[in-house]
């Protein structure tokens, strides 16, 4: 993945490039979809180099997640909103 800030490669959490930190910036719920578009829509962020995070709500005595529970919501850094929700937005019209 890429710093949202410079676009440099992120090894780590921290840019070694400008300092920026994905664990201290403020991460923004961008969308909330259903399996199986989570799956489709973290690997297109992740291969357009976007930092993301999921946040779902498994049950771990369930294995099959249906209605709310399978609800997941898609985070990426408050600095790159638009360029994230533009990418699922190109996703959602095709």
């Amino acid at each position: 993945m890429n710093c949202p800030f410079c676009k440099e490669y992120l090894e780590d959490s921290r840019c070694k490039n400008c300092g920026y930190d994905l664990n201290k910036c403020r991460w923004v719920s961008i969308k909330k979809v259903y399996p199986p578009d989570d799956i489709i829509i973290e690997s297109m962020l992740k291969a357009s180099g976007i930092p993301v995070r999921l946040h779902r709500r498994e049950v771990p005595q369930l294995p099959v997640g249906i209605g709310p529970m399978a609800e997941t919501n898609i985070y990426v850094p408050e600095i790159i909103v638009a360029e994230a929700a533009s990418l699922i937005d190109s996703y959602n019209n095709t």
